[in-house]
């Protein structure tokens, strides 16, 4: 069993100037099926997704109505989120590649003591003209809110990924990083956390054991001085002479700097490869004709 996982952003589903019905979504979500197919031919591919789009609507859906009925707390948000992104993936999966699909509600272990839950720092849901709640930054569009993101510690629900991929299934997991838990007095608690998605990715690649981490963005290549006028593509790189740019402060905290610690991970833990690229480029990406293919 050769075994790629894929981390899909939750953007590349719902884009930043449409409303969201589901017909956009769905839209979206054929065209990325249609897309990732292309690695049926390699590997077993596992399907891991983002979520910031679509809880942050769930968070606005769930303020507007809190005097009708009772909000939800974040975790059962991204709970919802999974269901739903994974429904979606899984109706295109059988219908645009035909092939059989199952969606797993996923739980991640945290540490309750992650330095993230004294300074949250993820950004969520939609933008906003003023600053409305304690948690919020400001960033270019608006002021938007921030919570916890701690690192995976495990998967809880992994074994059982391997045993669908093991009868043939296309696994969806790890929405939106994973529904965040904690044990507590022996027994797993939820809380409220984003996990970031390209770190649960890596979590479950490792623990899975897979050769190859693929980490779609809206980018075709990792880019050094990027925004700059000497900015150069990064394509074929080691480990190691990536950890340098990495030192130097190349890659930006909550945009790629994530995804670049993702992929070291992955390798020193056992993995193969990373790729790095664009929706549109994964087929060449996967020839190393063009994308940012990371190895030992």
């Amino acid at each position: 069993m050769t075994v790629a996982v894929v981390a899909l952003g939750g953007n590349a589903i719902l884009k930043s100037n449409e409303r969201g019905t589901s017909k956009e979504q769905i839209n979206h979500v054929n065209e990325s099926v249609r897309q990732i197919g292309v690695l049926l031919k390699k590997y077993d591919i596992v399907i891991v997704h983002g979520n910031g789009p679509q809880v942050g609507n769930i968070l606005v859906q769930q303020e507007k109505s809190k005097y009708k009925i009772p909000p939800m707390p974040l975790d059962v948000c991204g709970a919802m989120t999974q269901g739903q992104i994974g429904y979606f993936l899984q109706m295109s999966i059988g219908n645009i590649l035909k092939k059989p699909a199952l969606s797993v509600i996923t739980r991640v272990l945290v540490n309750e003591k992650d330095p993230s839950f004294k300074k949250p720092t993820k950004p969520i849901g939609p933008y906003y003209s003023k600053k409305i709640k304690k948690n919020m930054i400001k960033e270019l569009a608006g002021w938007r809110r921030v919570v916890a993101s701690p690192k995976p510690v495990e998967i809880i629900e992994a074994k059982e990924i391997r045993t669908l991929i093991e009868r043939g299934y296309i696994v969806i997991t790890c929405g939106g990083g994973g529904i965040p838990v904690i044990l507590k007095k022996g027994k797993l608690v939820g809380i409220e956390a984003v996990i970031d998605k390209d770190f649960a990715a890596q979590k479950l690649a490792s623990q899975l054991k897979a050769e190859c981490l693929i980490i779609l963005t809206d980018v075709k290549n990792v880019y050094i001085n990027y925004c700059r006028k000497d900015q150069r593509p990064l394509g074929k790189i080691t480990a190691k002479e990536l950890t340098k740019y990495l030192k130097e402060g190349q890659f930006k905290e909550g945009s790629m700097k994530p995804k670049i610690e993702a992929s070291l991970k992955f390798l020193a833990n056992g993995g193969k490869k990373v790729i790095i690229t664009d929706l549109l480029s994964l087929k060449k990406a996967l020839n190393d004709q063009v994308g940012t293919i990371i190895t030992k």
